[in-house]
């Protein structure tokens, strides 16, 4: 009997797994056998807030489930765009919490960000085609590229950090762009460095687009999560080549609901519905529910704000902790001050020049999960994420306490 055979595509996601899902395979393994492990395993690698989603939340949830009529209606299919409501209550959301004005017709709901962005890129990217990322740049970007447009489209990387700072250059960019290129995608604050474009750069970067024609993908999922002022740009109304990619999972710290959405030109926003028809049908109807009685009601959106700004003053506090503890203990490192998210990114090149080989040591000899920043176009880079600990002060004094007895052996 001879077996199918699967795709080129499925041979290359196979051999460029995700490097946070192969750690994750690991957290898994170690709460079933902890017996496995000399100490308990500090997880830093994952880019998820661990935080409990606003208490109203929970109350709005309670009452969708014990009305019954809700509960069935919620339980059906939706529309593929989302449900009419939701998208209205997005709209007062970005008014009320960002002061940022968009329409309806231009806003488009997805299962999560991460599927979101597949879709767009289904919608723009053809075989033969080119798409920019930023370098470093969250590292599910290239895979999904990839992808999506089965192994068929170019990437470049557009470096944004030089000599351990944020610097990135405009002219560098400009002439990255060729007659095949279709879209840039950046992130501010960034994953994984946490860095913040300023209004001139995004100003800089919209005028390159604009003139050659190409969008820009703004992934804002960190928005919340910004340490002081933010740049202007976060309140204003979409230029005309922006995708704006929002998530509630961030925000909510709900990751697990996968609900995000999009905010582009609507005849873009058209032709990813008809390209989510036949991808996912319809995003979670249940969870924009819930939603939605949030995000309508300007006072339990007044305790969502509070939430937020609480949770940005305890994010800052980890995260300086975070950045002093490393350049104070461990010499040698390139430490990029974050400025917003909940990473702290470095170059620990001077001890090692893989950065896979740094984390595989960390877990085998002090039992601390990073990720690798080869990931993320850094090779010799590591991304600490202190989300997954940002309510558990001893266990992140531990895994910094654990690093620091690593690299001093490594001197």
């Amino acid at each position: 009997m001879t077996k199918g055979t699967i795709s080129e595509t499925a041979v290359y996601a196979i051999k460029n797994p995700s490097s946070i899902r192969e750690i994750m395979s690991l957290v898994t393994d170690f709460k079933k056998h902890p017996e496995k492990y000399p100490r308990p395993l500090i997880y830093l690698g994952g880019g998820w807030p661990q935080d409990p989603p606003p208490l109203v939340l929970k109350e709005v949830a309670k009452e969708v489930v014990e009305d019954d009529n809700t509960w069935i209606e919620s339980s059906r299919y939706g529309t593929t765009r989302g449900q009419p409501d939701f998208i209205n209550g997005i709209v007062n959301y970005e008014k009320y919490v960002f002061n940022r004005k968009i329409l309806e017709e231009e806003v488009i709901v997805g299962s999560g960000s991460t599927e979101l962005t597949a879709a767009f890129m289904l919608s723009i990217l053809d075989l033969g085609t080119e798409v920019i990322i930023t370098r470093p740049g969250y590292l599910n970007y290239p895979r999904q590229v990839q992808i999506e447009t089965l192994l068929r489209c170019k990437i470049k990387r557009w470096t944004i950090l030089r000599n351990h700072e944020f610097n990135p250059d405009f002219d560098e960019l400009q002439e990255m762009i060729s007659d095949k290129t279709r879209m840039l995608i950046i992130c501010t604050p960034g994953n994984p460095d946490g860095q913040i474009y300023t209004d001139d750069m995004l100003n800089a970067i919209n005028d390159i687009a604009e003139e050659k024609g190409i969008w820009v993908m703004v992934d804002v999922a960190y928005r919340t999560f910004i340490y002081e002022k933010p740049p202007s740009y976060f309140s204003r109304e979409r230029r005309e080549n922006e995708i704006w990619m929002c998530t509630l999972s961030k925000e909510f710290r709900i990751p697990g609901w996968r609900m995000a959405y999009a905010v582009a030109d609507k005849e873009l926003i058209d032709a990813v519905e008809t390209v989510e028809q036949a991808r996912i049908l319809c995003p979670n109807r249940m969870a924009q529910e819930i939603l939605t009685r949030v995000l309508q009601d300007n006072k339990k959106l007044k305790n969502v704000k509070e939430y937020y700004e609480k949770g940005r003053d305890k994010y800052k506090k980890v995260a300086q902790y975070t950045t002093e503890e490393l350049r104070n203990n461990i010499p040698g490192l390139g430490i990029l001050e974050p400025r917003g998210g909940f990473y702290v990114f470095f170059d620990a090149s001077s001890y090692e020049k893989s950065s896979k080989k740094l984390c595989n040591d960390l877990l085998k000899e002090c039992q601390v999960a990073l990720a690798p920043g080869v990931d993320f176009g850094m090779e010799g880079w590591l991304r600490l994420s202190f989300a997954p600990i940002v309510e558990e002060p001893k266990t992140l004094k531990e895994g910094l306490n654990r690093m620091k007895e690593y690299f001093s052996k490594r001197k």
